[in-house]
């Protein structure tokens, strides 16, 4: 039987886990809000796609991070670590055209 301590630092593990997922969600959430912020000022419709997507990705980083809270264990996730960094990586080129090609 675990000793209580471990199952505090399970707790604590799966608790930051969450968080970080939860920031990560925030991020997105954020940048999707200042996207289109900027389509409504720069009268540019297809950035309301670019903002959709991004509101909609915060939403799966959000339920990716929940399901990983509901887990009695936290364990290493590859694929949701490479799918939200090309998304990330993704986010940025857009930003980029965003700023330099003025559309």
């Amino acid at each position: 039987m675990p000793s209580r301590e471990l199952e505090g630092e399970g707790a604590a593990q799966r608790e930051r886990t969450d968080l970080a997922w939860q920031r990560s969600a925030f991020s997105f959430m954020a940048l999707g809000g200042l996207v289109l912020g900027i389509a409504a000022h720069r009268s540019t419709p297809w950035l309301l796609a670019v903002s959709v997507a991004l509101i909609a990705i915060a939403g799966g980083v959000w339920r990716r991070g929940r399901a990983a809270y509901e887990r009695a264990a936290v364990t290493a996730q590859p694929r949701a670590l490479v799918l939200l960094t090309a998304v990330t990586a993704l986010s940025a080129l857009v930003a980029a055209v965003v700023v330099l090609v003025r559309l």
